[in-house]
């Protein structure tokens, strides 16, 4: 192959994949109906993403990545339910798996955590082999993880937050590693003593800088990634624990959905530091969260077995058809190669439900 026919491929490539990944989604959600049972996942342990589904760069197709009940990570392709490969090299329960593509290079990983305080990144652009395992040491459950590619810096980190225990000597909850270089770098402050559920990355571009954002107990933590800047607390009563949450953009501001455990879901304008909207869901234990599309959020009720869709513009809610036997916890959205804008949900009865509106 010649270097112009190589370039096309490259490019088309690029093409197909943004595309896909890019692809907003605007059917109603409320017309989802359930398709069939993907696979089955060892999800008695962990909340939030205990499994994953992406679209890999690779080759443009759509996988989902489940745990065993032998500590792998299995890996199917999304159409036919083939398994392609198994991830060996955690020892206990596997709490939280994420997908994440590095825009700088294109380059993939998975992260995941387990009850044995290991922290592994997996290269996927290199067959899925091991870049990194991170020993937490301090005995105390990953509760969440992530990669953060900065535009403006050179180098890549790795961020884990674990629960807290107030009888140790940990300095912080939330830590910070290279990924380029597999070293420790620091703590986050102001998160000591504090068990923080969920990390998300935000790129602040007022000031040109990143932030990690941590949700724990009746707050989140807004802290620089690299400096010794608390950028907010963000506080707002009744709430409880804050399970999961996104950001979206809208009119040139940025926003964080969170939901929490008791039924509230709140949506904070970052740049202003404040409540935006609240919406509380009576009788509910709100875990992972979902934007569909600027009109709609998703939410799994972990209570009532279900997941719940909220319309933003009137804060109608509706259940959809019960399907799962027992707590729903993780749910992800996935443009499926054949059914189109479509749903996927975990819940404790060990299966993984594909919904879809075609």
């Amino acid at each position: 192959m010649n270097k112009n026919n190589e370039n096309n491929k490259i490019n088309n490539n690029n093409n197909e994949y943004n595309n896909k990944i890019n692809y907003k989604f605007e059917k109603e959600p409320n017309n989802l109906k359930y398709k069939y049972d993907i696979t089955s996942t060892n999800s008695y342990y962990g909340c939030n993403d205990i499994f994953e589904v992406f679209i890999s760069y690779k080759d443009n197709k759509e996988y989902i990545i489940s745990k065993d009940i032998n500590y792998n990570l299995n890996i199917f392709t999304l159409l036919d339910n083939k398994k392609i490969k198994s991830l060996y090299g955690h020892k206990n329960i596997i709490n939280t798996v994420r997908y994440f593509i590095n825009n700088k290079d294109y380059n993939e990983y998975l992260i995941s955590a387990d009850h044995n305080f290991i922290v592994i990144i997996w290269d996927i652009s290199n067959n899925y082999n091991i870049k990194y395992q991170i020993n937490t040491i301090y005995n105390k459950y990953i509760y969440s993880c992530l990669l953060v590619f900065p535009h403006n810096n050179n180098d890549d980190y790795i961020i884990t937050s674990t629960n807290s225990n107030f009888s140790d000597n940990d300095k912080s909850a939330t830590k910070i590693y290279s990924l380029n270089y597999g070293n420790f770098i620091k703590y986050i402050n102001n998160t000591n003593n504090i068990s923080i559920n969920y990390l998300l990355s935000w790129y602040n571009k007022k000031n040109n800088k990143y932030y990690i954002i941590q949700l724990a107990y009746r707050k989140i933590i807004i802290s620089n990634l690299l400096e010794d800047e608390l950028y907010s607390e963000l506080i707002y009563q009744p709430e409880d624990y804050h399970n999961s949450g996104f950001i979206y953009n809208k009119d040139n501001n940025d926003y964080l959905c969170s939901s929490s455990e008791n039924g509230y879901i709140n949506i904070w304008d970052l740049y202003n530091k404040n409540i935006f909207k609240v919406i509380n869901i009576n009788n509910c234990c709100l875990e992972h969260i979902i934007q569909w599309n600027n009109k709609y959020i998703i939410v799994a009720d972990y209570l009532n077995k279900c997941f719940k869709i909220i319309n933003l513009e009137n804060e109608i809610i509706e259940d959809i058809e019960k399907r799962h036997t027992e707590s729903v916890i993780c749910i992800k959205k996935i443009y499926h190669p054949k059914y189109g804008e479509s749903l996927l949900s975990a819940a404790w009865d060990k299966t993984i439900k594909l919904w879809s509106i075609n």
